[in-house]
């Protein structure tokens, strides 16, 4: 009798091991080796939506709500980064700049990927870019614009390819950026001198040595903004200002 209840007392002890009862009635069930599933891809693109404020339209495009979590988020980066900008006026700069990237920093591809399922189509994107589809960043907008007007010259440098760079400058002058006193995009045929690297440049080699070739012309990159830590790593910049785009990553 002993042994049998001994053995019903094992048996009990592996059940509760196996699942415990949590609050709310819940049953959490224990896996090997403690492992831990990634969270779910589903719900990660239905919280990505939420943070955008994604509406849809009668045509059913996807589009960002400007009172969204991520619209807030832009507006306290650029905010601070041109308060900083001011101050370094007043103290007397010489030869002040700040670098943009463009997507998605002055322009936002969100809509065009919600509507892609968040992927990424290149032949799509090519489109996009030539029939103008992305949409300025109100507040990166306007921070080029009260730069240019105090003085502060304006470059844009991206990772998109050499051959779109045409049409990009189209569309950011079409949104109402202002001239730049230069644009990047990143070589396909031959490499500048100044990319040691040549066509074979990592994010961060290209856009850190376009930015040491900027200050060699003189100018003092007093801000650098872009979306990816890959478009800030590598100096060259007083101030490094992320701006938030959980869509997707490029090291």
């Amino acid at each position: 009798m002993l042994r049998e209840k001994m053995s019903g007392l094992v048996k009990l002890a592996a059940a509760a091991a196996i699942g415990a009862t949590v609050a709310g009635g819940t049953t959490a069930l224990a896996t090997s080796g403690g492992s831990q599933e990634p969270d779910n891809l589903g719900q990660v693109k239905l919280d990505v939506q939420e943070y955008y404020g994604n509406w849809v339209d009668a045509a059913g495009k996807h589009h960002e709500s400007g009172d969204s979590r991520w619209a807030a988020d832009v507006r306290r980066q650029v905010d601070q980064a041109q308060r900083y900008l001011a101050i370094r006026l007043q103290q007397g700069v010489r030869n002040p700049a700040i670098v943009l990237d463009i997507d998605d920093t002055s322009e936002v591809t969100y809509g065009w990927e919600a509507d892609n399922d968040i992927g990424f189509d290149p032949v799509e994107q090519e489109k996009a870019i030539d029939d103008g589809a992305f949409a300025a960043i109100r507040p990166t907008l306007e921070l080029a614009n009260w730069a240019a007007q105090h003085g502060v010259r304006v470059y844009f440098l991206t990772g998109r390819k050499e051959h779109q760079g045409p049409a990009s400058l189209k569309n950011l002058a079409n949104e109402g950026y202002p001239a730049p006193a230069a644009a990047f995009f990143k070589p396909e045929t031959s490499a500048p001198d100044y990319l040691p690297c040549g066509l074979t440049c990592t994010t961060v080699q290209y856009k850190s040595g376009t930015r040491a070739h900027i200050e060699s012309t003189g100018a003092t990159i007093v801000l650098n903004l872009g979306d990816q830590y890959s478009d800030l790593d590598g100096g060259h910049a007083e101030r490094a200002v992320k701006l938030p785009n959980p869509m997707y990553y490029l090291p």
